[in-house]
């Protein structure tokens, strides 16, 4: 067993280190594609300056990244192979429409790890592969189903207030509660019955604090291809790994299938999701067996649970703080009473309108930064002063940040501050700065419940 020996082993990881250290001297020179962007060299040379501030400082590269673009102009280049922008106006370039396809890039993508998540629409890399995997649930999303729906909301919506109501001189978490309202509403949607979170006696737990083990381990699985693989070894050791891991576990493999088993064997024609979508026939058959259809089902609670309860706190917070802001939203809902209220009268409140596009300025739905690939043309970027310009190589991964893009100064003056005047001119949507808004992302990629919001709210 000679190979096997100490002095092999030591030979095949200076082999190892050798060419690590020749490839971070490769991204760093000039034969380097990306070679004539700016941003620290550090970055450029490897993935371990990103893994750094991603996994050990958990999360706050998004914030290095903002420091880079106050030092090295509005493209930096953030790794080896991805490069950042922090202008506003270049959006719908790197998030163009149909016609213009913009591939996900997989490294960013592998932070679902191995699990049903990692294949569904959310997380296909490929612009047609996408289209193929979000068409069969697009329409469940249009303005219609929400007009629909609009009953089972506003029950859903009443069940939470009382239960608030019922909680007074207690002390707890609201976006627990958001959390439990939203995840209710969405299960009954997607599989025919609620997830009994709002019946329960308390707030807690709900799917979002199961969640909170995955989303925490999302940067680890970016940067450990390792982790990655003995992920998929989780179902089998999930009782071992701690409660939330073992329950959000028992949801995605258990009752999320359990759900999609029972739509599959009804007769009722209810208007769920999964439902009609199995009888319609539109799955590709490489996308209608269980494993997938429970990761669609999976990403539909995770995309309609902590997004929405997140701003609704936000929501809720600035409403109670601010009584300025409360008295002009309800100034702006006169004439309006729980038993007369209708989707179609409150998007025709200006300030209303206002005060949510304001909650969903500072909690965005995906705060961290989403690369495209134009896979087939330059993408030639032109400063609005015409002192910088850059063409971005096709097959480049770049993108930008909610969370940078929402606190541009210039868009946006004082942006710590809650403002929902900023939305309105002369009193009426400023629907012009809207169109800088990430809050549901863009593109061909943006969230398919953006179109539950109705059209005056985007």
């Amino acid at each position: 067993m000679e190979y096997l020996s100490l002095s092999a082993v030591l030979r095949l990881v200076g082999l190892w280190l050798l060419y690590r250290i020749g490839l971070a001297l490769y991204n760093i020179s000039p034969w380097h594609p990306l070679s004539r962007f700016p941003g620290p060299k550090i970055a450029a040379a490897s993935y371990i300056y990103e893994a750094y501030y991603d996994w050990y400082k958990g999360g706050r590269y998004g914030m290095r990244i903002k420091a880079m673009h106050a030092r090295y102009g509005p493209i930096v280049r953030i790794n080896p192979d991805e490069l950042h922008c922090s202008d506003p106006y270049f959006v719908d370039e790197i998030y163009a429409g149909p016609t213009r396809p913009r591939d996900k890039w997989q490294h960013q993508l592998n932070t679902g790890g191995a699990s049903p998540v990692s294949v569904t629409a959310f997380s296909a890399v490929s612009h047609d592969l996408h289209r193929i995997r979000r068409q069969p649930f697009a329409k469940f999303f249009s303005r219609q189903q929400v007009l629909r729906l609009e009953s089972e909301v506003f029950e859903f919506a009443t069940l939470t207030a009382d239960k608030i109501l019922a909680t007074t001189g207690k002390v707890w978490d609201i976006k627990q509660a958001f959390n439990c309202f939203t995840a209710d509403i969405i299960s009954q949607y997607a599989f025919g019955e609620p997830m009994g979170f709002i019946a329960q006696e308390g707030w807690e737990p709900n799917f979002a604090t199961w969640c909170d083990s995955f989303f925490k381990s999302a940067y680890m699985m970016r940067h450990n291809a390792v982790a990655r693989t003995l992920a998929t070894a989780v179902p089998f050791v999930a009782n071992w790994l701690g409660e939330d891991v073992r329950r959000f576990m028992h949801q995605m493999t258990v009752v999320i299938p359990g759900y999609i088993k029972a739509a599959m064997e009804s007769e009722q024609d209810n208007g769920r999701v999964f439902a009609d979508v199995i009888r319609s026939g539109t799955l590709a058959e490489s996308e209608s067996d269980m494993y997938h259809l429970s990761g669609e089902g999976t990403n539909l609670l995770l995309a309609g649970t902590e997004t929405t309860a997140g701003t609704l706190t936000m929501l809720t917070y600035w409403l109670l703080a601010r009584e300025d802001i409360r008295g002009k939203l309800m100034r702006d809902l006169e004439g309006l009473t729980p038993e007369t209220i209708k989707w179609a009268e409150l998007e025709q409140r200006p300030y209303m309108w206002a005060v949510i596009q304001e909650a969903l300025r500072m909690t965005p739905g995906v705060t961290h930064r989403s690369a495209r690939i134009a896979r087939g043309e330059d993408l030639v970027y032109k400063s609005r002063d015409g002192k910088t310009q850059w063409v971005v190589p096709k097959g480049t991964p770049i993108g930008m940040t909610s969370m940078i893009n929402h606190w541009d100064e210039e868009l946006f003056p004082e942006p710590d501050a809650f403002r929902p005047e900023r939305w309105l001119v002369n009193g009426k949507p400023n629907f012009e700065l809207k169109k800088y808004s990430m809050s549901f992302g863009k593109g061909t990629r943006s969230c398919i419940g953006e179109q539950w919001v109705p059209p005056f709210f985007r």
